[in-house]
């Protein structure tokens, strides 16, 4: 399902190829890449190979749920048509790539993926795909790249053309071109709730394991370990 809803927002956005260096495009795309890499495999991958797309389908139910986070907070407040026509945009493309597969990828991680443990280190892996992304962002805006309204960053909160600048302060300036933050601050921001979320999910990761495996064994006793009144 992911790889439809995928496919379909993609058709929708091919009018506009600058939406592409967006964190939504690129986050959906990895889900769907991701999906269909498990998918190639058919289950039957073992070894290095299935620690690889262990690692990815973390790194992907992450990624996808800061770009349903931060549309949800942030994106769609300051849609000069509302918070509804920011989410029917381009065919409801918009709706697709902010919640249905958001909801699809993160619900099939906590369904299937957590059934195998994940080790600390994950936390940190759900990092990469954000950092790599802001390294990716801020060098082609320092190449000269541009976005709509000329902004020096494809979101208004990493504009550092803006009043703000890297280190500003300016909350006068709020706008669909910035939110009046230096985006130093910003990106500072971003990386700690990133963190805060790979902790949280790998947490949540964890219990689910932890509850599979007490079922398990639950079921393997044959019910000795329920509590007889």
């Amino acid at each position: 399902m992911t790889l439809i809803v995928t496919v379909y927002a993609t058709i929708c956005m091919l009018h506009w190829p600058i939406g592409f260096t967006f964190f939504t495009q690129l986050s959906n795309l990895f889900a769907a890449g991701v999906a269909a890499f498990q998918l190639a495999l058919d289950g039957k991958c073992q070894g290095q190979t299935a620690r690889c797309l262990h690692t990815l389908k973390y790194m992907s139910a992450l990624s996808i749920f800061v770009t349903f986070l931060v549309f949800l907070t942030a994106l769609s407040t300051v849609d000069p048509h509302g918070i509804v026509a920011a989410y029917l945009q381009d065919h409801g493309a918009s709706l697709c790539m902010h919640l249905i597969n958001p909801a699809l990828v993160v619900a099939d991680f906590y369904l299937h993926d957590a059934r195998t443990p994940y080790s600390r280190k994950h936390i940190l892996y759900g990092l990469v795909p954000l950092g790599l992304y802001l390294l990716f962002v801020l060098a082609a805006g320092a190449l000269g790249l541009r976005w709509p309204r000329e902004m020096g960053a494809p979101y208004p909160f990493l504009n550092y053309l803006a009043p703000a600048g890297w280190f500003g302060f300016r909350p006068d300036t709020f706008s669909q071109t910035t939110f009046g933050i230096g985006v130093f601050y910003t990106i500072l921001v971003m990386l700690l709730l990133c963190m805060i979320l790979s902790a949280l999910q790998w947490k949540l990761a964890a219990l689910r394991y932890l509850s599979l495996c007490t079922d398990g064994f639950d079921d393997a006793n044959g019910g000795e370990n329920q509590i007889s009144y």
